[in-house]
């Protein structure tokens, strides 16, 4: 399956959807694995890791699609229709969170009511993640959202300044990227300002949330994508044997997490990028079965609703719950698979009947146009962006 004729990549649709399918297990498919290897638990709770290929797949997808510097007003343009491409689903999640947000300040009197009207601000404005001990306390997911604008602010500076390198300077980029996104957390292992933390996973410090959710210790992640899209952009590419290699560097990517040992801070802030890198050049290429399943008419279509899925995660698994009686964490393998089987249903019908009217609405009131150019103008060039 050869990339279409506008540029899109069918394959890479679909693995947006496994990534984002595997961020909701992560949160919420605990009950399934009851009874399992450990290993599959391991696994489960390394989903996390899936955050960071949305960062580099992102950073591939738009420097593929704008491998030359834009304009003043192409970047007007640009920057534009990725809020609309953002924002529909991620208000929609903010005002379905706000009944859960708020209870966590109910009973707090005045100063309570004003740290719920500061958290909720800076999640409106989608600053959340600059302030890591509040990049979560609204609609959890958002946080990455908050990260994902950053880049998307920063994108046609840095994909103008990568531009200018030649193919040796883009893979000097991409190594530096992959140590970029690697010093955040080897800094807080050497230094621990932190102290002794007993549980990384949910025991985290001032430091570690900055390591974890702030735009800056993020960034490596998505400018390796942006140098990965750029030599892509000049013909570089996995061609032979790319039907394997795809297949191997994800099964990759599972054995690591298997592995109980592995290091979680490296682990969920790019420790994985090569591997991930390796897989989205494989399946850009369009070959074999994996990536022709992943490049399907199905697969493309959960892929359009991934962005809806990631966001909407949280309160429909508080409304999910609510309405079934209040059910705890211990919910069974029947709840979680029926919540599951909603939220995608619902990201579908959110993709479909609010994000796509709700972009091109946006586009035509936020987008730059000459005077007497139509109201609906036409989509940025190149290929869908990432939508985390």
């Amino acid at each position: 399956m050869d990339p279409r004729p506008d540029g899109r990549l069918p394959a890479l649709a679909g693995l947006r959807f496994l990534a984002a399918f595997g961020i909701l297990l992560f949160h919420y498919g605990e009950p399934l694995a009851e009874g399992a290897p450990r290993w599959v638990e391991t696994i489960r709770t390394g989903g996390h890791v899936w955050v960071g290929l949305f960062y580099v797949l992102s950073g591939f997808v738009l420097a593929r699609a704008h491998p030359t510097p834009l304009s003043q007003a192409e970047r007007r343009s640009f920057w534009a229709a990725r809020l609309a491409r953002l924002y529909p689903a991620y208000l929609l999640a903010f005002v379905l969170a706000a009944p859960v947000a708020l209870e966590r300040w109910a009973a707090g009197g005045p100063l309570a009511t004003a740290k719920a009207a500061a958290v909720a601000l800076a999640a409106l404005l989608l600053v959340q993640a600059w302030f890591p001990p509040i990049a979560r306390l609204w609609n959890a997911p958002g946080w990455s959202t908050s990260v994902v604008l950053a880049f998307y602010a920063a994108f046609p500076f840095a994909a103008a300044r990568l531009g200018r390198l030649s193919r040796r300077g883009l893979w000097l980029a991409l190594a530096s990227s992959w140590a970029l996104a690697l010093a955040p957390p080897l800094l807080w292992l050497a230094l621990r300002p932190d102290g002794a933390v007993a549980d990384l996973r949910w025991n985290e410090p001032a430091w570690l949330l900055a390591v974890k959710f702030h735009p800056l210790a993020r960034a490596g992640e998505f400018l390796a994508g942006v140098s990965l899209g750029l030599l892509h952009a000049r013909g570089v590419a996995l061609r032979r044997g790319a039907a394997a290699v795809a297949p191997l560097a994800l099964g990759a990517v599972l054995a690591v997490l298997a592995w109980d040992p592995a290091p979680y801070v490296l682990l969920h802030n790019g420790l994985l990028l090569p591997l991930f890198a390796v897989a989205i050049l494989a399946l850009a290429s369009g070959s074999g079965p994996l990536a022709r399943l992943l490049g399907s008419a199905p697969a493309r279509t959960l892929g359009d609703a991934s962005f809806a899925l990631y966001a909407l995660q949280e309160p429909l698994w508080a409304w999910t719950r609510r309405l079934a009686g209040g059910r705890g964490p211990d919910d069974s393998p029947a709840f979680v698979v029926f919540y599951a089987a909603v939220a995608i249903a619902v990201s579908l019908a959110v993709a479909r009947a609010l994000e796509r009217p709700a972009r091109r609405a946006l586009r035509a009131l936020m987008e730059p146009r000459a005077p007497g150019a139509p109201a609906d103008p036409s989509p940025v060039r190149g290929a869908r962006p990432l939508r985390p």
